[in-house]
This record gives structure tokens, sequence and C-alpha cells, in this order.
């Protein structure tokens, strides 16, 4: 009957260093899923916020997906205030330049479905459009999991500078 104990023991403890051992390598691979955040300066209203979240499926590419407000700005005209607001959906491919374990760049190209929405005195007015998507930055390891990152984003309705930080997990 002991023995029976042991060797379950012994399973289960080989069976545990193994999936310790499996979690200490992926969490040192340099790709997997990532959330972030960013705050920014865009061509169009005040500040620009974005969320998004992606995969990095290998070392040197991976894809992207985000939420962007690009904030709002509010006109005065002989006739009232017309006020403009915007924001967008886009994913995008990423391909990825590592030039250390802590340093990359990267390159995104991808799509953007940005509402630009106009009110004021002579009416509302929605623009809908589907733009391309080109964007540049740089990626700063400060942690295995977190990482600051500034990009640089161009699309047809606008373009984004910003700055965040994103978590790996």
């Amino acid at each position: 009957m002991k023995s029976k104990w042991i060797k379950w023991l012994a399973v289960l403890a080989l069976g545990m260093i193994g999936t310790a051992s499996a979690q200490t390598s992926m969490r040192d691979l340099s790709w997997g899923n990532y959330i972030g955040t960013s705050l920014g300066v865009p061509n169009f209203g005040n500040v620009g916020l974005k969320i998004f979240g992606g995969q990095q499926l290998h070392r040197y590419f991976g894809w992207e997906a985000a939420v962007t407000r690009f904030g709002s700005e509010t006109d005065a005209t002989p006739f009232g205030d017309v006020h403009t607001d915007f924001w967008g959906l886009s994913g995008a491919g990423v391909g990825i330049l590592p030039f250390s374990n802590e340093f990359s760049g990267f390159a995104k190209l991808g799509l953007m479905a940005g509402r630009k929405r106009v009110s004021g005195a002579g009416g509302d007015t929605n623009n809908n459009e589907l733009n391309f998507l080109l964007g540049i930055g740089a990626r700063f390891a400060l942690t295995p999991s977190v990482a600051l990152r500034a990009e640089y984003e161009d699309f047809s309705q606008g373009n984004l500078i910003s700055v965040g930080v994103t978590y790996k997990f």
C-alpha cells in the first residue's frame, strides 16, 4: 500500500516540476499575449486614448486590435458651436525587429474603421470610413511582463503619436 502512495507522490512531484519548468520557459519567450493602453496627441482633437490587445505569434510577427478615442474639439462659429469627435476600431499585422532582449522596433499594417461625428447649428453629420492603417514604433521591456512603447500611426482620417505601457501574459 505504501509503495502505491509513493508512486503517486513521485508522479505528482514530477508533474509539478514539469509544469513549473514549462511555465518558466513560456514566460521567458519574447512572444505571447499582451494588453495595453496609450495616451497621445492626435492631429485632431485634444488627447487621444488607445486600449489595445494582441498576440506575438513569432519573434518577428504578431497581430493587434485596438479601440482608439481621438478626443473631441469644439469650434466657435458665428452660427453657434460646432462639436466634433472621432474614434475608431482597428486591426493590424505587426512586424517586429528585435534589437536586443529588451528593445525592439515594430511596424504595423492594417485597417481602421473610423467614425467622425460633427454636430452643431447646421445639423449633425457622421463620416464613417474604412482606412488603411500604417504605424511605426519602438518597445522597451522593463520586466519580462511590462514594457513601455512609443508609436506613430497614420490613416486617411488622421494620425496619432502616443506613448503607453503593455502587459504580457
